[in-house]
């Protein structure tokens, strides 16, 4: 047997850069108890240095053999398997390892069997590790690993780790559960990873520019090794990662000699034909490269290489295709042009007109663009703008726009540039610059073709959105296109919400609705989703407000390839009102929080200003009331003379006045009162506002009367109100009114009609703000439920977010007791209930009201809902 160098023995010492992987670790440890495990990727992936860092860090004892092209011989392979195995400290001097030799002729049979005698007489299991088995193509050899991989001795596990699969029956294997394995895919590194690896490489790349670089190498590791060399000292490294490619000297070298050049040139070149794709179907591959066989090899060299993989279908790829290591399809991009002048042009357009013809709208275009076809492209645009604005694939209309010779923002002489340009910015929730395109676009040609009738649709449905289209017909006819009439509901509705017919509104939102979820038209279902949860609220249904905004939020993941933040921020505004009024204002704040911080810089100003009031109305509701008050008239003031919609302009108005009252600030609610009046003069709104001023100047407590007088021209509907909830106000001043003169009858009654008008609402924000002595009529109303959801119990429970004292501490007996204390049962029912003495019940009671300063039953109660100790 030949000498076998010791670099063939050892595993390699990491470099300085290398960056520890416990998740691989973790796998190549689970597989511990597997006969054989396979490490399987592409060139650079980083194989060798994930095996040789956990060799060094697992307990179970290792020998590592480094293999090469001259291994591909049975008597050297073998050989250089006993040196390994020689150097592995679990085995001894003794063992008939280092006694065995191979034949100076033929490997056989005997041989492997004395080999795995050995093994099984060592005192404990060894692995053995071999590095680059891709070189290991004679059948003697092949048989050799066959034959150790079906014995069912324990005494050995083999690693094999390659940039191909060894021929084993690795599909068998993997059925018998007797395989562990590590991919191209689970060694790429991770965005985090990344930037671990680019901080042990010397560099402070900022996250987005990290991000750039993990995006374009793939999480390949010799991608970004190669990347972070040439960025050391670079001058500019955004300018370094604009231009990086797989073209870059550099790494064209190292995919030229370590990958391509294992590939034949009809498949090299099948793959440069292919590379104008990101994601490429089946077909389309064989349409691209003329070889009916293309899919047959992709699979191939999926298999063999792993430089191809096969995708989940997804988005406009529901079908799956394959798509190539992204640095490598940047070379072979580059390597086409080279090869063949102009045949990147052509191909684009065939794949262009491919997708179109199948359906995949969002690539037709984007190949358009990259042909340069402006003819195609204007074709494209007319037919698919209105399904790629509605699913927020609005870069690609963007680069259309500007691939046509117009302005990417929609302007131009082109009316159907100026609708698109129109339909980016409804999607980016500019109504504002949304007008203005229109305005550009305001006569789309109808030339009494299809395509113009589907223009002046498509124009009239953008003017509704933008709020200054006409107000639908009843006669007005549907369009049969899934997408336009999508659009065409979509902006019925808003016509309609913009008049106050809010229930036809939201009629035609839930049909939009389900027609963008058919569609999946991922922005526009966002759109309709928000527009819902501002129905529910101007109709009182609270909970299907915020569930609404809540799913609108959630749908903007599904559409994250789109522009959908700021119909997403709008949908938080929606979502944080409802909390308000709801009496969740740790909720509103979470929701504003969320808002604000995805908001785009040019967010609609009646989406700031609600996102604002709902912000000041949190603040103040979870105890900072002046914070709230400042949040509240600061938005006032940033709004200006903007109009906004006559509900929300209410509402911020009975948020800041209720504000500054309870500041004691008289002067700001009158001030806010006016700004109301200025906007809405005759709202129901206004005569409660004035109601809870005399209140808190204390003239309600004097006259009585002017309370309900205020409030009655509400409560018959001479005044009528903007906001669902303004009545169940209006009731509590009458109650108000009645304590006031000592009618506890009457103000029961108000109170109970209060909560019967508020429970369908879930408008629990009122009974939080009312003083100790409807709080107390609150228990009254209890009515001896026990059932803690009750709308009752939540109403008294209300407000605790802000309240001033920490709970009492009670023992788990006085807490029975307590929990029974609301109910109608008298003291000697409670003792039964709970199997002890009327004494000792008398005698928690007692602590009870001592630890809650409190003299009777139903302070106690009031009280320990305060606390938060009934709920």
């Amino acid at each position: 047997m030949g000498h076998v160098p010791r670099c063939k023995t050892t595993p390699p010492v990491p470099p300085p850069e290398f960056v520890a992987r416990p998740a691989l670790s973790d796998i190549l440890q689970r597989g511990l108890e597997r006969p054989l495990t396979l490490v399987c990727a592409p060139p650079g992936f980083g194989k060798t240095l994930v095996l040789a860092d956990w060799v060094r860090t697992s307990e179970v004892p290792s020998a590592w053999l480094a293999l090469d092209e001259k291994d591909d011989d049975p008597r050297r392979l073998w050989g250089g398997v006993l040196a390994a195995l020689r150097s592995c400290p679990a085995v001894p001097p003794s063992s008939r390892l280092c006694r065995l030799v191979p034949s100076r002729t033929t490997v056989g049979l005997d041989f492997l069997d004395d080999l795995l005698d050995g093994l099984d007489t060592l005192p404990v299991r060894v692995q053995l590790v071999l590095d680059g088995t891709h070189h290991l193509r004679a059948p003697e050899v092949r048989h050799g690993l066959q034959t150790l991989v079906r014995a069912t001795r324990s005494g050995l596990r083999l690693v094999l780790a390659g940039r191909v699969d060894p021929a084993l029956p690795v599909a068998r294997l993997r059925l018998e559960e007797r395989l562990c394995e590590l991919r191209a895919e689970q060694l790429r590194f991770s965005p985090d990873e990344t930037a671990a690896l680019l901080a042990r490489c010397g560099l402070r790349l900022t996250p987005p520019q990290a991000g750039l670089l993990h995006a374009r190498t793939g999480g390949w590791a010799t991608g970004l090794q190669l990347a972070a060399l040439a960025l050391r000292g670079h001058p500019d490294p955004d300018a370094f990662l604009a231009d990086f490619s797989g073209d870059a000297q550099p790494v064209a070298e190292y995919l030229v000699g370590e990958v391509l050049s294992q590939i034949p040139e009809d498949e090299r070149e099948l793959l440069r034909r292919t590379s104008i794709c990101d994601v490429l179907p089946a077909e389309l591959a064989i349409e691209l490269s003329g070889r009916d066989d293309a899919p047959a090899v992709l699979d191939r060299l999926e298999r063999d290489t792993g430089l191809v993989v096969r995708t989940d279908g997804h988005g406009v790829d529901r079908n799956g295709g394959y798509r190539t290591q992204e640095l490598l399809r940047s070379y072979l991009l580059a390597d086409l042009e080279r090869c063949t002048p102009g045949a990147r042009i052509r191909l684009h357009g065939r794949a262009a007109e491919w997708s179109a013809d199948h359906g995949r709208s969002s690539v037709a275009l984007r190949h358009a663009v990259d042909a340069g076809d402006a003819g195609r492209i204007a074709r494209l645009l007319q037919h698919s703008a209105a399904e790629l604005a509605a699913r927020g694939d609005h870069t690609v209309l963007r680069h259309a726009l500007d691939a046509a010779g117009t302005l990417a923002e929609g302007a131009g002489a082109d009316p159907r540039a100026a609708l698109v340009g129109a339909l980016l910015h409804l999607g980016h929730g500019n109504r504002v610059a949304a007008r203005a395109a229109l305005r550009r676009s305001r006569k789309p040609p109808d030339d009494g073709e299809q395509d113009g009738a589907d223009l002046t649709v498509l124009h009239r449905a953008a003017e509704r959105l933008a709020g200054i289209g006409p107000v639908p017909s009843p006669e007005e006819p549907t369009p049969a296109d899934p997408v336009l009439a999508a659009w065409t509901l979509a902006g019925r509705a808003v016509a309609y919400l913009a008049t106050g017919v809010v229930l036809a509104g939201q009629a035609e939102l839930e049909a939009s609705l389900q027609l963008a979820r058919d569609q999946r038209l991922h922005l526009l279902e966002v759109h309709c989703l928000t527009l819902i949860g501002v129905s529910a609220c101007v109709l009182g249904d609270l909970p299907a407000a915020e569930t609404a905004a809540t799913e609108a939020v959630d749908s903007e993941a599904a559409a994250r390839h789109g522009d959908c933040s700021a119909w997403a921020t709008a949908a938080q505004a929606v979502r944080a009102h409802a909390a308000v009024l709801r009496a969740r204002p740790t909720v509103a704040l979470q929701a504003t929080a969320d808002g604000l911080r995805g908001a785009p810089d040019d967010i609609d100003p009646v989406v700031r200003f609600a996102m604002r009031t709902a912000r000041g109305a949190a603040l103040a509701d979870t105890g900072d009331r002046t914070a709230g008050l400042m949040e509240l008239q600061h938005a006032r003031t940033e709004l200006g003379e903007d109009p906004v919609p006559a509900p929300l302009a209410a509402t911020a108005a009975v948020l800041e006045h209720r504000a500054a009252l309870l500041l004691g600030h008289a002067t700001a609610a009158l001030t806010t009162a006016g700004w109301l009046a200025a906007r809405s003069p005759a709202c129901g709104e206004l005569a409660v506002m004035r109601a809870w001023s005399e209140a808190a100047s204390g003239t309600g407590a004097a006259a009585p009367n002017v309370l309900r007088s205020a409030v009655e021209p509400v409560l018959d509907g001479r005044i009528p109100s903007l906001l669902p909830y303004t009545i169940v106000e209006a009731w509590l001043v009458v109650a108000r009114a009645a304590i006031a003169t000592d009618e506890r009858s009457a103000a029961r009654h108000a109170v109970q009609t209060a909560l019967e008008l508020a429970e369908p609402q879930d408008a629990l924000r009122p009974f939080a703000l009312v003083g100790p002595e409807l709080r107390a009529v609150l228990v009254d109303q209890l009515g001896g439920t026990e059932d803690r959801g009750a709308f009752a119990v939540r109403a008294l429970a209300a407000g605790r977010d802000s309240a001033p004292h920490p709970a009492a501490e009670l023992s788990a007996r006085e807490r029975e007791v307590l929990a029974r204390l609301p109910s109608l049962h008298n003291l000697d029912e409670i003792a039964d209930d709970l199997d002890v003495s009327l004494n000792t019940i008398k005698s928690h009671v007692r602590a009870i009201y001592g630890k809650l300063g409190v003299s009777s039953r139903r302070t106690a109660v009031l009280t320990a809902h305060e606390q938060g100790l009934l709920t």
